[in-house]
């Protein structure tokens, strides 16, 4: 599924389980405006965090919000504000500038306001980067600012279950999280509100992007979990829902068939993501030879009375 960026944080899907590759949460970039995306959604977090709960004595309101009611809240500091101005102004494809003058303004001001909207934009760029041990952290900050942030449950239904090792400390909370986020992004993906640099078509397709993300980490929650039949259902969803489907969600999907013993619906996606260059292609191409192996010839057409 194609997300503003793609992941390529190395990490092995099952231990043990030989049929699947140590794959990456490999870059996402879409080919139908990858960049459109990532400064919608960019525009989406940093309003989120802008709107998160600000340190005692600020109360910050959303840009084009009404204003409340509450007493004037003091000036935020004007060295506090070119900081966060400085770090918004940095190009969301600069991923190592987007990291330094995030983590620069949160060293400097760990309680701002604009916290919130800083670890979201941190989430996706360590995502980026391959730093895994970083990005969980983000995430969980940003949506410790914002619960009902869309964007950063999404990355974190998807990246969660990509960086699960049976073997780690807390790896079944890991999934447990996952789900979790994974569910509460599809709760509040219907009812999201487009925002106003934001096409009807650019929303919609971001909002898809989202949902692939969500099937896509609970297919892997399903498949530590042994659900085939979810795995299959799960993953069905992200490839379609996906505007060019991933390989890993191709491959992933085959795997799930084959576990379900549908050789036949197997070929189909094992079939594209053998064709497409990626970290595992050569994967594609072994699971797809052996799948043929048991793959059901159609029946002859019946002869005419």
């Amino acid at each position: 599924m194609k997300l503003p960026y793609r992941f390529t944080l190395l990490a092995s899907l099952v231990a043990g389980l030989a049929a699947l590759p140590a794959v990456s949460l490999e870059a996402r970039q879409s080919a139908q405006g990858g960049q459109q995306a990532q400064n919608a959604t960019t525009t989406q977090s940093q309003q989120k965090g802008q709107a998160a709960q600000p340190p005692a004595g600020q109360q910050p309101t959303q840009p084009g919000a009404q204003p409340s009611a509450q007493p004037a809240a003091p000036k935020m500091d004007p060295a506090e504000e070119k900081a966060y101005q400085d770090f918004s102004n940095v190009k969301p494809t600069d991923i190592q500038g987007t990291i330094s003058a995030g983590e620069d303004f949160l060293k400097k001001y760990p309680s701002s306001a604009y916290a919130g909207g800083v670890y979201s934009r941190l989430t996706r760029a360590y995502m980026a980067a391959n730093d895994s041990d970083k990005m969980i952290p983000a995430g969980e900050k940003a949506l410790q600012f914002d619960p009902k942030n869309v964007d950063v449950l999404s990355l974190m239904a998807y990246a969660l279950p990509r960086t699960y090792r049976s073997d780690q400390l807390g790896a079944a909370d890991k999934l447990t999280e996952s789900e979790k986020d994974a569910q509460q992004a599809l709760s509040l993906l219907p009812t999201l509100p487009k925002p106003p640099n934001m096409t009807d078509e650019q929303f919609a397709a971001t909002k898809s992007s989202e949902e692939a993300a969500c099937h896509s980490g609970l297919g892997l929650d399903d498949l530590y979990q042994n659900n085939v039949p979810g795995m299959v259902s799960e993953l069905e969803q992200a490839v379609k829902l996906e505007a060019t489907p991933d390989p890993i969600d191709q491959f992933l999907l085959g795997v799930a068939y084959v576990k379900a013993g549908r050789w036949n619906d197997a070929v189909g996606p094992l079939q594209q993501c053998s064709t497409e260059t990626s970290a595992i292609t050569d994967r594609c191409q072994s699971l797809l030879a052996q799948v043929k192996q048991h793959v059901t010839p159609p029946a002859p057409p019946k002869p005419k009375p």
